[in-house]
C-alpha cells in the first residue's frame, strides 16, 4: 500500500462507532475500513495489513471475540498496532487487552481528537505507553 493510502482497520459491531470514525478522520489521508465482528474481519482483511495499517478494536466483541483476534492478528502481523476502544473503563479487561498485544486502550466515550491523535501516531510509526 502507498505511503498516503494507510488504513484503519475497525472491529465494532456498533454502526454509530463506524460512522463517527469516518467522520473523525475524514481530513486525514487514512483508509477507514470498518466490521462488525472479528471473523468477518479475519476472513476479508487480516491478510491486506501492512506497514502503516493500525488495528482498532471494540474490547467486548461478541463471537471470537477481541482478545482471541488481538492475540491472533499479533501472532501473524507483529509489527501492526493494534487500539482497543472500551465503552467503560475496566482496568481488568484493559490489562488483558495489552497482555494479549495491544498498544493502547482509550476510553470510548472520549475517543475524539485523542483518538485522532494515537491513530495518526501509530500509523507514522509512534509507540504509546496506555495510562488509565
Amino acid at each position: 500500500m502507498h505511503a498516503s493510502h494507510q488504513t484503519l482497520f475497525v472491529v465494532d459491531p456498533n454502526h454509530a462507532v463506524h460512522d463517527a470514525l469516518v467522520t473523525l478522520l475524514e481530513p486525514t489521508d487514512l483508509v477507514v475500513e470498518c466490521f462488525q465482528t472479528a471473523e468477518t474481519f479475519l476472513a476479508t482483511c487480516a491478510s491486506r495489513m501492512v506497514d502503516g495499517s493500525c488495528l482498532l478494536v471494540e474490547a467486548e466483541l461478541p463471537g471470537l471475540g477481541s482478545l482471541a483476534l488481538i492475540r491472533q492478528v499479533r501472532a501473524q502481523y507483529p509489527c501492526i498496532p493494534i487500539v482497543v476502544l472500551i465503552s467503560t473503563l475496566n482496568n481488568d479487561i484493559a490489562v488483558e487487552a495489552l497482555k494479549a498485544g495491544a498498544i493502547d486502550v482509550i476510553d470510548k466515550p472520549h475517543f475524539g481528537v485523542h483518538l485522532l491523535d494515537r491513530i495518526l501516531g501509530v500509523t507514522a510509526g509512534a509507540s504509546y505507553a496506555t495510562t488509565f
